[in-house]
């Protein structure tokens, strides 16, 4: 374990569109969970996993505006964010802190779709970049899908 209680969990890829990453994803040996709309963050997802290799959440812009159209407006696809399971996203971040780190929050805590309803949350971290932090604990008021990816 590490300083700060993080795990790796997955990247974050943002794209303008999903099949040229999907096909490319593919072609590596990745398999791609069901695509989903999640409303709270304003984004399709899908999460593609590898024997061998971390997974990659592909993210893109839902119907209307999203959190990543000006990333991609700016940088065009690029890895955006690294996740990490966190026991608490709160003790994460305090131990960050503690540490010397500037960490600023982007977005509060907000259940996720793609995740069985488990928090979470996006950090800008100075001289690093944006983090996301994926809370351990799945509320009870949670249904899960089979569609949906719960686990860590």
């Amino acid at each position: 374990m590490n300083r700060f209680g993080l795990r790796f969990h997955h990247f974050g890829l943002a794209v303008p569109d999903v099949v040229p990453a999907m096909r490319y994803l593919d072609a590596l040996g990745y398999r791609a969970g069901a695509a989903i709309f999640d409303p709270l963050q304003c984004v399709n997802l899908a999460l593609c996993r590898h024997a061998e290799m971390p997974d990659v959440e592909l993210v893109w812009p839902g119907a209307g505006p999203s959190p990543i159209d000006q990333l991609l407006k700016r940088r065009g696809p690029h890895v955006y964010h690294l996740c990490y399971s966190v026991p608490s996203a709160a003790a994460a971040v305090a131990a960050i802190e503690a540490d010397g780190f500037n960490v600023a929050m982007i977005s509060e805590p907000k259940a996720a779709v793609l995740f069985g309803g488990r928090a979470v949350s996006f950090y800008s971290i100075a001289e690093f970049g944006v983090i996301e932090l994926l809370d351990d604990a799945i509320p009870e008021t949670a249904v899960l899908r089979g569609d949906q990816y719960a686990g860590a």
